[in-house]
């Protein structure tokens, strides 16, 4: 992430919020729900708050402890929590905006959290994402497919839908960069070590990053 490779995404998520924010605004609370160590939500409110009048309180979530104290000790300038989505520890309403980046998701605590003209804002992956990677790996198998479609209609049943953006570029990877990757990616847990030994190749070449922003308020 430090290389670069969601900063597009970062940009589309921060213009979402700052087209939506209104003016007479005092503040703006912003819950990054499953924050992991912080990176996504400390990039996105750096570039709000760089082009936008209204401050913008940050709070992130996590289960995960080590992940939590790892954002706190990064950016001190953000409310990290460590909590349980299925029962966050928030009053109700207190949210202008709800971020979901690639991770698991409750709508029903969602729904509670969120400010009655708030935004909710999910980030899944599109059926390209990381392609090479799913090809190398999992060679002419159905795990080399990816639908979102389940995702989606599940979305829309807990929120309206008002925007869907997608977020499509290359990013290149060197071998300690594609070496992080393969530790986060989900993807490659499990995977062999022929498999990894396969995934090796990819270092130098341009992995395909596709996401889908969906855009949803109560």
């Amino acid at each position: 992430m430090e290389q670069g490779f969601f900063d597009p995404l970062y940009d589309v998520l921060s213009e979402v919020i700052l087209q939506t924010t209104e003016p007479e605004e005092n503040r703006m609370y912003v819950l990054d729900a499953g924050c992991g160590e912080g990176y996504h939500l400390t990039q996105v409110r750096q570039r709000v708050m760089q082009a936008s009048q209204v401050p913008m309180i940050g709070v992130g979530v996590d289960l995960a402890k080590e992940g939590v104290m790892l954002a706190a000790k990064n950016d001190s300038e953000v409310v990290w929590c460590v909590g349980d989505l299925t029962n966050a520890p928030f009053v109700d309403r207190q949210f202008s905006y709800i971020l979901n980046l690639l991770s698991p998701s409750n709508s029903d605590e969602f729904h509670r959290l969120l400010a009655d003209e708030g935004r909710m804002i999910k980030v899944i992956p599109e059926a390209n994402y990381l392609r090479e990677l799913r090809e190398v790996l999992y060679q002419e198998t159905p795990k080399t497919q990816y639908e979102n479609h389940r995702t989606i209609d599940h979305f829309k049943t807990s929120f309206q839908l008002i925007g869907k953006e997608r977020v499509q570029y290359p990013f290149r990877l060197d071998q300690e960069g594609l070496a992080s990757l393969l530790q986060m990616t989900p993807l490659a847990w499990g995977a062999t070590p022929e498999q990894l030994e396969r995934v090796s190749n990819l270092a130098g070449m341009d992995m395909t990053i596709d996401l889908v922003v969906l855009i949803g308020r109560k």
